[in-house]
């Protein structure tokens, strides 16, 4: 099984088409979902065939902006749950095997508007005890370094994707190709395609550790690290801690 979304910036240009063919034959990919189509439902699902799939379902863009796609083949079973203009939540089998749940996401672009996504997924992993893979744009991220722009990132909006990750029991798969989404004044694709599969996976370089200032705002951080310094006894660094 493997999974593939991409979010695309438009479906409307043959190269783009051409590209997401190539992606989708060499990576034989299980399930296939583009994100920001920017283009209506019956031109997603019409290229089911031209992409190498039998099957599609789609949510129309708003005009230019937003607009996704699922694809998938006649030996996945595939049953679309409830879905909006930000995700198709669906459940997933394939080849008679043991289901579990397949969410493709688009998150807000506004930043007051980011809870929304977050309610969402809390809701949609409260609602199911399947195995959940979820996947998409979530436009937000987890630690500042991962942003790079003339806005920073604050801590707020951060902690509150960080919470839904938590409450939602998910962990970051990580992703192939550059890390970033998009820049601007580039010709071609520009894209991070982002992978999951159960076979092949790399292995990951260990993570850098990083203190985090919200950290203090717990009411229980300082007894927490004052009790964890004693347990650990002789540790003299952040590192040993």
């Amino acid at each position: 099984m493997s999974c593939i979304t991409w979010n695309c910036r438009g479906l409307g240009n043959a190269t783009t088409v051409k590209e997401l063919r190539e992606i989708a034959k060499k990576c034989a990919s299980t399930v296939l979902c583009v994100i920001e189509t920017k283009v209506n439902k019956a031109r997603v699902e019409g290229l089911k065939g031209t992409l190498g799939y039998d099957n599609a379902f789609a949510v129309s863009s708003s005009g230019r902006s937003g607009g996704l796609g699922l694809y998938w083949n006649k030996n996945t079973k595939v049953e679309i749950l409830p879905f909006s203009q930000y995700h198709i939540d669906s459940i997933i089998s394939e080849n008679g095997g043991e289901p579990w749940r397949f969410t493709c996401v688009y998150g807000e672009a506004q930043t007051a508007e980011h809870h929304k996504t977050w309610d969402m997924l809390k809701f949609i992993k409260a609602s199911s005890p399947l195995p959940w893979v979820c996947m998409g744009d979530f436009n937000e991220v987890l630690h500042r370094s991962e942003h790079d722009g003339v806005q920073e990132r604050s801590h707020a909006q951060i902690a509150g994707f960080r919470e839904m990750v938590d409450i939602c029991g998910l962990y970051d798969l990580g992703f192939e190709g550059r890390n970033w989404t998009f820049e601007k004044k580039v010709a071609g694709g520009s894209y991070c395609r982002q992978v999951s599969g159960r076979k092949g996976r790399k292995k990951k370089k260990k993570k850098m550790f990083r203190y985090e200032m919200m950290w203090e705002s717990h009411d229980q951080f300082f007894s927490m690290l004052a009790k964890t310094w004693i347990d650990v006894g002789e540790a003299r660094t952040v590192k040993e801690l």
